[in-house]
């Protein structure tokens, strides 16, 4: 079966199950990938914990900025996740394709800004976060390793997110279930073994992190997903140029139309039937596929 007859039979079983029966399929696996997602701070702080308490307040410090990679990567991954869902339900398989591929790619891209940002100034970046004095120097440590990984950490909870709209859920649980227990399996070496210390507890996070996103691309060319490449990739002015047409179309004239009609009953440009038509066909310019 091609990729194509295998999306097809996919969206068709995702449109024709019973809702319950769905519901249940897809809630489990991405309820077992939130417990997950804790799991990667939990081992961090029950194996740092063994080596004082000022590296256990460095990663309690460190967790905020955790909080702000995942963020861009739920956000990417779940706005582009919402059309590509759409677009699948349309059969329209290809702009499906080149809206995950650019939500992946800029999660990427906003995760190597942050990196950047970051590593201009690590010691300012992590008095912002609120460490002290005391336990500047852990911190550092730990936010060197956890800000190198960070393209690869958002990446990989924005492929999560496009697999689970996709109704493959189980495979974004077995990647990040993946990472989780290889970094489990790490902490220890790294930071006791290895005598890292703190920044052993977070290299091993962005090792299993570039583990989970291995798995989580390979799960994407599995047979009824769409597959990640770079051809599908969509050009900044192509995408802002789509995105001005959608809200200059819809939301200007539209909604600028009516606030006129609202506030002046009598001032109606071309009569009633004409303006509706007229909005008529801009929504239908901006309801066009991307």
């Amino acid at each position: 079966m091609d990729r194509r007859a295998a999306l097809t039979a996919k969206t068709v079983a995702m449109t024709t199950e019973p809702v319950e029966k769905l519901v249940f399929r897809l809630a489990l696996p991405s309820i077992a990938t939130m417990v997950i997602s804790a799991l990667y701070n939990m081992a961090d702080t029950y194996f740092v914990g063994r080596l004082g308490t000022p590296a256990t307040a460095a990663v309690g410090v460190s967790f905020s900025l955790m909080a702000m990679i995942q963020a861009v990567g739920f956000l990417c991954g779940q706005g582009a996740g919402n059309l590509v869902s759409r677009r699948l339900g349309s059969g329209m398989f290809e702009d499906a394709a080149r809206i995950a591929t650019t939500g992946f790619f800029a999660s990427f891209f906003v995760g190597c800004l942050i990196c950047a940002a970051g590593h201009v100034d690590l010691d300012f970046m992590a008095r912002i976060l609120g460490s002290t004095p005391t336990i500047l120097p852990h911190a550092k440590d730990y936010l060197f390793y956890v800000l190198l990984g960070t393209p690869f950490i958002a990446s990989s909870f924005t492929l999560n997110n496009l697999l689970r709209y996709q109704g493959s859920a189980f495979y974004g649980m077995i990647g990040m279930l993946t990472g989780a227990v290889v970094n489990i399996a790490l902490d220890p070496v790294f930071i006791f073994t290895l005598d890292m210390g703190v920044a052993g507890a977070a290299l091993a996070t962005m090792l299993s992190q570039i583990l989970s996103l291995g798995l989580l691309l390979a799960g994407t060319f599995r047979s009824g997903n769409i597959p990640i490449r770079l051809r599908n990739l969509n050009s900044p002015s192509r995408m802002f140029y789509r995105f001005r047409r959608r809200i200059s179309s819809r939301h200007v004239p539209t909604q600028a139309g009516r606030r006129v009609n609202r506030n002046n009953p009598s001032f109606n440009i071309g009569g009633e039937n004409e303006t509706k038509m007229a909005n008529e066909r801009l929504d239908a310019v901006a309801d066009e596929p991307t």
